[in-house]
């Protein structure tokens, strides 16, 4: 079993500064075709404070409130470890130690050290808050943008999702 991250530990990572490498427009606009999706990811993201990040975008093929945007922290002892994701309306979720639900609202997940604890062997990220914030894939990804602390190379002066949308949408 991996290391048990705490939840002060969860906090501070999400809170630690990080700086999108020079090439993140490039990596964000090479959505890669999936079976039901399409996704792109920025990799090697550093923290301020030394934590290596992961970033990734999934988009439904069909259903525009079917989205994320999830922070990975790349750990030595868990090198896969979701953070925060950031979903769309598409879906139900339900909170398995909270025993509620939150029905086809945007909702956001954050990993916890009460559901990596559980011996369940739920997912890290299993607990979610419903949320107004967005309602579309731009609008999660600017929430993420601040509450992430993500920071824009010097080069680049105003946030937005540069990824070129499939047509449905517009793109």
């Amino acid at each position: 079993m991996a290391d048990i991250v705490s939840d002060a530990k969860i906090a501070e990572m999400i809170a630690e500064r990080k700086t999108l490498p020079p090439d993140w427009e490039q990596q964000l606009n090479g959505f890669k075709d999936r079976d039901d999706r399409y996704e792109a990811e920025v990799d090697h993201l550093e923290g301020g404070a030394g934590t290596s990040f992961r970033i990734i975008v999934r988009l439904s093929r069909v259903k525009m409130n079917d989205f994320s945007v999830v922070l990975i922290a790349v750990l030595p002892e868990n090198p896969e470890f979701p953070l925060l994701r950031y979903d769309g309306s598409s879906h139900n979720h339900r909170n398995r130690i909270e025993r509620n639900r939150i029905r086809r609202m945007p909702h956001i997940h954050r990993a916890t050290e009460r559901y990596q604890r559980d011996e369940r062997r739920l997912q890290h990220d299993g607990y979610a808050k419903q949320t107004d914030r967005y309602q579309d894939l731009p609008g999660a990804w600017n929430c993420f943008f601040s509450d992430v602390d993500l920071q824009y190379p010097e080069e680049h002066q105003l946030g937005m999702l540069p990824v070129q949308l499939p047509r449905f949408m517009g793109g």
